[in-house]
């Protein structure tokens, strides 16, 4: 930590401000925003001539972001990607069935994928017959294997499963990798007894890497402090959040000199839990739930977590779902329903006892929730807060 802290006080114009430091805590919380409108004075003048490469990514918000990583950021990547995927129950060698968006930013080169033997799908392929003819190729494969995508990719694995009688029967499963987004525990359930191993979600970013993961069995996350330095802040304040109390997760690159990001705000939300190994206290995050801005709120104003929205799981005949919060107590929830659904004033019902009973709430019906152009399908959306934090900026 003091190696990177006067690396940056030294090298580059953002920090250089910072020089008189006694701690951490003396330099400012940042975010991309920031680091977008002083894009230049983040690099360091020891790199700005070297090798670099760049991190991209569109974000869940659509809005492009890119960082730069030197050589040795890249490398300590790499290392903790095998030593995560291990815990996982994953070895180099194995077959990788990875399930995302690919794109120019984020697709290796045919050979690469071939030698690191990547079985690359895209997330827009998984319709019924998609799914159908993934599982019957992993079926046919006797290698070992492992599968990492998207959590709501799980979602609509079990969802076909439980539509078919068809279940294709897949051996040398020895791992199953949750990434970007909330694993849901009936889909982790699920999708346990189909594949027959532990499902462990991952918690990492692109513009910095694993974060966190949990291990096999747990439900915790092993924060990844060989790499990173992490803080839960308060929700409103740059003061630490409260013991066990939700916060935005901040986290400090020990790694990449090339553009140091101190303190930086992930825009997640987490709560930290102090668990006992073998008479030894560590620190794990106990909750990540996404980004602050899909938090949800009654109509008091009081934060809530997003996951009361997994209450409309218990409701039959529901094919996609998206809730949406459009002002303090307005509510919309998108639903594609089957033609047997007959839940609609029982679900309204419900989330009044949740939200508050002068909430606003809105079944919209639809044909289809679309993805985002990560890829990914947000179940949660907050236009509300949206319009909260760029009414202060």
């Amino acid at each position: 930590m003091n190696k990177l802290l006067k690396h940056a006080v030294n090298t580059t114009s953002f920090y250089k401000e910072f020089a008189d430091y006694e701690c951490l805590e003396d330099f400012t919380v940042i975010d991309k925003n920031i680091i977008r409108d002083y894009y230049e004075d983040f690099k360091s003048s020891l790199h700005k001539n070297k090798n670099n490469y760049s991190a991209y990514t569109s974000g869940s918000t659509g809005t492009p972001f890119k960082l730069l990583h030197d050589n040795n950021k890249r490398d300590r990547n790499s290392a903790d990607v095998i030593y995560f995927a291990k815990k996982a129950g994953f070895e180099i060698g194995h077959k990788l069935y990875y399930i995302r968006q690919w794109d120019e930013y984020n697709s290796p080169k045919p050979w690469i994928s071939k030698i690191q033997n990547i079985y690359k799908h895209p997330v827009s392929k998984l319709s019924k017959p998609d799914l159908e003819n993934l599982l019957q190729d992993m079926a046919k494969d006797k290698s070992s294997k492992g599968i990492m995508c998207y959590a709501s990719v799980l979602d609509e694995m079990m969802s076909y499963l439980e539509s078919t009688n068809n279940k294709p029967k897949i051996k040398n499963i020895k791992s199953v990798i949750a990434i970007s987004e909330s694993l849901k525990e009936n889909v982790r359930i699920s999708m346990e007894n189909y594949f027959g191993i532990p499902v462990v979600s991952r918690y990492s970013n692109v513009e910095n890497g694993i974060l966190a993961q949990q291990n096999l069995g747990s439900r915790d996350f092993q924060i990844n402090w060989a790499s990173y330095f992490i803080e839960i802040l308060d929700m409103h304040s740059n003061a630490p959040a409260k013991p066990d109390a939700l916060g935005r997760i901040i986290v400090t690159d020990l790694y990449n000199y090339c553009m140091p990001m101190i303190r930086y705000d992930t825009g997640d939300v987490g709560q930290f839990s102090v668990t006992n190994n073998n008479g030894e206290q560590h620190i794990t995050l106990k909750r990540v739930e996404g980004r602050k801005l899909d938090m949800i709120s009654n109509t008091k104003g009081e934060m809530m977590s997003p996951f009361l929205v997994y209450h409309i799981l218990k409701y039959p005949h529901i094919i996609q779902y998206q809730f949406i919060q459009e002002n303090q107590n307005a509510y919309k929830i998108k639903l594609n329903v089957s033609s047997k659904f007959n839940s609609a004033q029982d679900i309204v019902t419900e989330f009044k006892q949740h939200l508050g009973s002068d909430a606003d709430i809105n079944l919209e019906y639809v044909n289809d929730i679309p993805l985002l152009s990560s890829g990914k399908r947000k179940f949660v959306i907050n236009n509300y807060n949206e319009t909260l934090e760029q009414a202060k900026v």
